[in-house]
C-alpha cells in the first residue's frame, strides 16, 4: 500500500478570537531598510509589513498592521510605522498573508516586546533565503512486518529573530524556527511519501525506531535543490 502526504502548516493560537492593537498617540516610527537574494543582488517588490500581536506570532490582520513598504528596484524599502502599547511589536518581510507574498522566498520576521521602543528601526542587507521542496519517502523493502515510528525536523520557512538581543530566549526562537513531523509506516503499508517545504540548502534530521518503547535512531540529511529527496528503506 502506498500513502503521500502533503504537508501543510497551520498554527492556530486564539480560538476566532479578534484582538484590536491600540495605537500609541501621534507616535511615529520610521522603517528602513534593503533586501538582497543569496547572490546579494537587490530585490524588487517585497513587501514589508510593521504589526502588532499579543501573542508574538505576526500574523498581520488587517486591524494588527501599522504600516507597510515595498522595496524599489534598488531592494530598498522605507516607511513610517503607528506603535502599539499593548502589543508585541514586528516588522515582516514577505509574509505569507500579504496578497502580494512571493512563494519562492522565505519570511523574516523581526520581534520586539511591549514595552518602549525607539522612533526608528533600520534593517540593513537583509538576505532572504529561498524556498525549496522537498520530500521524505519512506520505503518498505524486506518485507518485515513491524511498525515503524519515526519523525523529522527541519527549518520554518518562516524565521523569527528578536530585534533587540535581550528581548527572548533561545528557547522561544527555537520553537517559531523549527517544524517537526511525526507519524507510524503500518504492517501492510510498504511505502509512504511526505511533500513539504523548507529552506534551500538545509536539513532536516529524520528520527526511526521500530518499537514504541525503543529510543530513537537518528540520520542527519541535507537538502539541496541538487537532492530534494530523502528516502529512507527498512
Amino acid at each position: 500500500m502506498k500513502k503521500s502526504i502533503l504537508i501543510l502548516s497551520i498554527i492556530v493560537l486564539t480560538a476566532c478570537s479578534e484582538h484590536n492593537v491600540a495605537v500609541v498617540g501621534e507616535k511615529r516610527m520610521q522603517v528602513s531598510g534593503n533586501i538582497l537574494d543569496k547572490e546579494n543582488a537587490p530585490i524588487e517588490n517585497i513587501s514589508v509589513t510593521a504589526s502588532g500581536s499579543e501573542n508574538a506570532f505576526l500574523e498581520v490582520r488587517p486591524n494588527e498592521i501599522l504600516g507597510e513598504g515595498y522595496t524599489n528596484n534598488a531592494g530598498e524599502f522605507a516607511f513610517v510605522s503607528l506603535d502599539s502599547n499593548n502589543s508585541f511589536y514586528g516588522v515582516s518581510v514577505n509574509h505569507p498573508n500579504n496578497q502580494d507574498y512571493r512563494e519562492e522566498y522565505g519570511t523574516l520576521h523581526f520581534l520586539d516586546s511591549i514595552g518602549t521602543r525607539g522612533t526608528s528601526y533600520e534593517l540593513e542587507n537583509l538576505s532572504l533565503p529561498e524556498i525549496q521542496e522537498f520530500q521524505v519517502r519512506l520505503k518498505n523493502t524486506s518485507a518485515r512486518n513491524d511498525t515503524l515510528f519515526y519523525r523529522f525536523s527541519y527549518p520554518n520557512t518562516e524565521i523569527y529573530q528578536s530585534f533587540n538581543e535581550n528581548s527572548f530566549g533561545q528557547n522561544f526562537l527555537r520553537f517559531h524556527n523549527e517544524m517537526a513531523y511525526w507519524n507510524r509506516l503500518l504492517p501492510g503499508q510498504d511505502e509512504m511519501t511526505i511533500s513539504t517545504r523548507t529552506l534551500e540548502n538545509s536539513s532536516i534530521a529524520f528520527k526511526y525506531k521500530f518499537s514504541s518503547e525503543a529510543a530513537y535512531d537518528t540520520i542527519n540529511a541535507e537538502i539541496t535543490p541538487e537532492n530534494p529527496i530523502y528516502e529512507f528503506n527498512f
